[in-house]
Parts: C-alpha cells; structure tokens; sequence
C-alpha cells in the first residue's frame, strides 16, 4: 500500500547525520537532542493543556533507544519504546523493536502496540471491557522501516541534510498490523501557525490509497507536524490522531529553561 505524503516526511541520509541527530544527555552536543525535547499536549482547539510528552535517548556504540512518556491531566498515559540498530558509520539506522502502550486513567491497559524489525512478527492488542483483542501479522519489514518517534527524529535529521524528495516505510495499527510505502517532497513556502510564532514548515500527512481512498483514507490515522526552518528544523508542535480512531490532540513545543 502506496501513501503519498504533501510534505516532507523522511530519514536521513546517512548513520553520521543520524549520529548527531539522536545524541542525547546534557554533554551532548548532537544537533537534534531529542532527549531535551518537551512537549505540552493540548485540546483539540488548541485552548486547553491536557498533558505533557517528554522524551529520553539512551545511546552507545551500536544502538540508540528511545522512551518516550505521556501523561494526561485525566490519569491517562502512553509509554513508548524503539531500539535502533545504528551500525558503522556508513550505513543507515535500522528499526529493531516497537512498542507503544496505551493506559486508562485506572491504570488499566486499553492499547499494545508492537513491532519486531526482525522477526517481521507484529501485534495490536485492544482490551474492551476488559476482554483482550490481539492482531497478530507477520510483515515484510523493508530495511527503511520507521515508526513512532523514530520517524519524527528521521524527519528533523533529514531535512537539516537539505533532503527533498525521500522516500520510507512506516509502521502502524489500522486497526491490525500494517507497513505503509511513503514517498515525500518538501513544499517551497512556508506557512503560519497561530500557536508558534514565525515562518514554520508543515507537514500534513492525507494518504493517497488509490482506489481505496474513499474507504478506507478518513479512517487513516493523521498528522499535521510543524517545523521551524529559521531555528535549524526544530519541531515545534503539530496535530494528530493519538491512535486509530483514538481522540484529536494538538502538541506544542515547551521551550527549554535557561
């Protein structure tokens, strides 16, 4: 299955850049941080904070993984985990694992998410009413396969390298395990974001499903992600779906304490 992006959603060009890119820790001196990188998780119009994101990125000679934690105002909360494989210094990061939790405000799970890159074994669990749902599928796991943070770390790293056209694979619950085809390309003007100041670059991501569009495309999980260009590509905030069919949330960037 094909999805055509209208902006840039991408990985990097090469394992040096991403080295730099997920350097983490306060010695770091990579040129993406994740590991400082908080966000507030706002209501839908934008007017509310319901939450707060923050993530961390543990790093050595082969590997980098990335926690990310949510917590919402309501008790909610999403943990998240992805190791990568990062090898020599010639070659491209891989996905290894995946994993994304879902829990109530009980403390009680509602959603598993899951990925092994190398197995190709992939599983989306539900629990409703407290009755457990799985989706098990073994995938074809091309080598360019993304998903979660991973993907957004891969966006910001590629278009510091000035990379245009890119093309990947993502992976997500629709509601059973899926890897999608994207193919990317940068838009030439900028556009305003009432919640962050300044010229900001967007990403707004409308699968193209082909004959399926009708069907299946409003059901697609989506993501409008904004990106500063005049402060070296940061992230700043964006809006999406937190999982399929899952409520509408809007993320903006806390900036760092002096």
């Amino acid at each position: 299955m094909k999805t055509t992006l209208l902006v840039v959603f991408a990985l990097a060009a090469n394992a040096a850049l991403w080295g730099n890119a997920v350097a983490s820790g306060p010695n770091s001196s990579g040129a993406f941080d994740f590991g400082a990188l908080e966000l507030k998780v706002l209501s839908p119009d934008g007017k509310q904070t319901i939450g707060y994101t923050r993530f961390m990125v543990l790093h050595d000679s082969s590997t980098e993984e990335v926690k990310g934690e949510t917590r919402y105002l309501d008790g909610e909360h999403d943990n998240e985990s992805e190791l990568l494989y990062v090898g020599n210094p010639d070659s491209i990061p891989r996905l290894d694992s995946y994993e994304h939790s879902f829990f109530n405000a009980d403390g009680t799970p509602h959603m598993v998410d899951t990925l092994n890159a190398k197995s190709g074994v992939a599983s989306c669990a539900s629990y409703t009413a407290g009755k457990l749902r799985v989706r098990t599928s073994q995938l074809e796991v091309p080598a360019d396969s993304f998903a979660g943070a991973s993907e957004l770390m891969m966006v910001v790293a590629s278009l510091r390298h000035g990379i245009r056209e890119v093309k990947f694979h993502a992976f997500a619950c629709v509601p059973g395990p899926a890897i999608f085809s994207v193919e990317t390309s940068l838009p030439d003007r900028p556009e305003h974001w009432p919640l962050y100041p300044g010229d900001l670059v967007r990403l707004d991501m409308r699968p193209d499903l082909g004959v399926l569009n009708l069907l299946v495309a409003p059901f697609m999980p989506t993501m409008d992600a904004w990106f500063n260009p005049n402060d070296n590509w940061s992230y700043v905030g964006g809006e999406f779906d937190r999982y399929f069919r899952g409520p509408h949330v809007l993320t903006l960037r806390v900036p760092p304490a002096d």
